[in-house]
């Protein structure tokens, strides 16, 4: 039985003493291959040490993680980012191209090393291209504290939308201005697309096939339908991470309660609730106690417990999928109570909720267990307020991109900012999109980034979406979270005392986020929409943290000019067409 006890005064940014002996050391593979997740073929599918989703990385609270990463894909670079990880002091293992590093080139080896002093759950994926939404991306957890006890946990649990196709189709239809649509949704790494035998990617037939370089390659995979068994009475923790592209969801189990106790490795005070929104990036985790408030209809005569529906259900004007039937996993009470007929039943049960939109979870309900008192914010909001805009832009011949400057984010591979925090050229150059906050009278103080969803241009598009904001390098308090527009003058006083704080939180369509962080970590840090396509087109910023400060705290860069000389040398000639992040 696993109790971790409530540790109510432990700082999560502290660690413990590493011994040397808990060091986490790993060894990734980037690869193409077949696979058919949902039973239907992605002949350009990519992979983790040849699965997906790749690998879970484990490792203990004051860990050095240190994870070496070969690429085997013949004519496209890579990285790994290391998502919610505030990498302090360690900026340059944040595996951003474009930011932190180079691409990793094929056939070459990249290290990331950095001590872990956050606890909890994440993902690590790929932040070159869409790839990640191709299929490189795998889950991370960190042992440490819980502010609640459970009994058992599982492997961290993707949910995600699905497109069979080569990720950059979809992203090269966001740029002419369409909406991309997904084909089916993913939970766990598993679902049943509806195909016909009588197409030869319908893996009920498939079972082979030859990808463009060549390589004969055979499904790993034929779908199937994410499964947990429960036996009653037991706590389970379930660790919940949204991996879209662009879904955001409602997740919840018929007949059960989730008891909320962890938002992007921040610990919270426990609160119950029948279901949860996930944006793109958002992790929680959540205890479930096998006990139904409902028996399950076909259950009811035989006085025992049966299956139970989980759903993800894709939240209204947040996602486009084909094939998205909510019904994406199940529960299952196990054998001493349940006969093997009833154990291989559908479930029947309903949802817990009628429950739709595509909003946050209160920021009441978010009360991190360690706390955190924002002090006076010092820089002047206006400076550093940013619009999130579409604009058909002429200077990348006329494709619709987003943005949060007057320009979308638009950068160098070959020529990371890490590189060039010191060249003056550089940093001002427009589609650098850098924001500078290097005050050194602002030094581990707080600071504004206010972001809106409404601005009035007559140059610009304002269109109606939602956009999930990810700060990298930095947990963000949350001010405001408004669907209203901001008139430029007044934020609303939410909570200085302990507000909520996370890595990720939603701009709303229309709305306004006001997020506070701390300038405690010097280095050149990503802002961006975690919508895979936003991100490509430019939906994105920099922010230089005391850029004085950089070059001390980061040390050699060594390793960064190596990976950028490999890149170099695949001298790959084709025209960039997303950002670079």
């Amino acid at each position: 039985m696993v109790n971790l006890i409530y540790l109510s005064d432990l700082d999560p940014s502290a660690r413990y003493a590493d011994s040397g002996e808990g060091a986490g050391l790993y060894w990734i593979e980037i690869d193409l291959q077949a696979i058919a997740p949902d039973g239907y073929l992605k002949p350009l599918g990519q992979v983790i040490n040849g699965s997906y989703p790749g690998p879970e990385l484990e490792v203990c609270w004051g860990d050095q993680l240190v994870v070496h990463v070969t690429n085997k894909i013949p004519n496209l670079g890579t990285t790994i980012h290391w998502h919610g990880i505030r990498q302090f002091g360690t900026n340059d293992m944040d595996g951003v191209n474009g930011v932190t590093q180079c691409p990793i080139a094929a056939n070459q080896e990249y290290t990331y090393n950095m001590s872990v002093q956050q606890y909890g759950h994440t993902w690590y994926h790929s932040h070159y291209q869409t790839q990640y939404s191709d299929g490189l991306a795998g889950p991370l957890t960190i042992y440490g504290p819980s502010s609640a006890n459970f009994d058992e946990t599982f492997t961290p649990l993707f949910m995600q939308d699905w497109v069979h196709d080569n990720t950059s189709v979809a992203f090269r239809e966001e740029l002419t201005g369409g909406i991309p649509v997904a084909d089916s949704l993913l939970l766990g790494g598993l679902n049943k697309f509806k195909c016909s035998n009588q197409d030869p990617l319908c893996c009920n037939s498939c079972s082979s096939t030859t990808n463009e370089y060549g390589t004969h390659q055979t499904a790993p995979q034929k779908g199937g339908t994410y499964s947990q068994t429960f036996t009653p009475g037991k706590r389970y923790l379930f660790k919940l991470i949204n991996t879209s592209a662009e879904a955001m969801f409602i997740f919840m189990i018929d007949g059960h309660d989730l008891l909320v106790i962890e938002a992007d490795l921040v610990p919270i005070r426990p609160y119950s609730t029948d279901s949860i929104f996930l944006g793109i990036g958002q992790r929680y985790q959540v205890i479930v106690e096998a006990k139904p408030k409902a028996l399950s209809p076909d259950c009811i005569a035989h006085n025992i417990n049966c299956n139970y529906w989980i759903r993800t259900r894709v939240a209204v004007g947040c996602g486009t999928v084909a094939q998205d039937d909510e019904t994406t996993g199940i529960i299952q009470y196990n054998a001493s109570r349940t006969s093997p007929a009833f154990a291989r039943l559908v479930p029947t049960t309903t949802p817990n909720t009628l429950r739709s939109a595509c909003v946050d979870e209160p920021v009441t309900s978010l009360r991190p267990v360690f706390q955190w008192n924002v002090d006076d914010l010092v820089n002047s909001r206006d400076n550093y307020t940013f619009d999130a805009t579409l604009d058909n832009n002429t200077v990348f011949n006329g494709a619709y991109r987003w943005d949060l400057l007057d320009y979308p984010l638009f950068l160098n591979y070959s020529d990371p900012t890490i590189l060039n925090t010191g060249n003056p050229t550089y940093l001002h150059q427009n589609f650098s999109a850098i924001v500078n906050y290097s005050n050194p009278a602002w030094n581990d103080k707080f600071v504004y980034l206010v972001i809106t969803g409404n601005k009035l241009d007559t140059k610009k598009q304002q269109i109606p979406a939602a956009h999930p904001i990810h700060l990298h390098g930095h947990d963000f308090v949350i001010l405001a979270q408004e669907d209203s527009a901001w008139d430029g003058k007044t934020i609303p006083e939410m909570q200085h005392l302990n507000p909520p704080r996370r890595d990720v939180a939603l701009l709303y369509s229309g709305g306004y986020l006001a997020l506070g962080f701390k300038l405690d970590n010097p280095g050149i840090w990503l802002v961006h929409c975690h919508i895979a396509w936003h991100a490509s087109s430019g939906l994105a910023l920099q922010i230089l943290e005391r850029q004085q400060d950089i070059k001390t705290t980061v040390g050699s860069l060594a390793h960064v000019d190596q990976v950028c000389q490999g890149w170099d040398q695949m001298n790959l000639k084709f025209s960039q067409d997303d950002s670079g992040i």
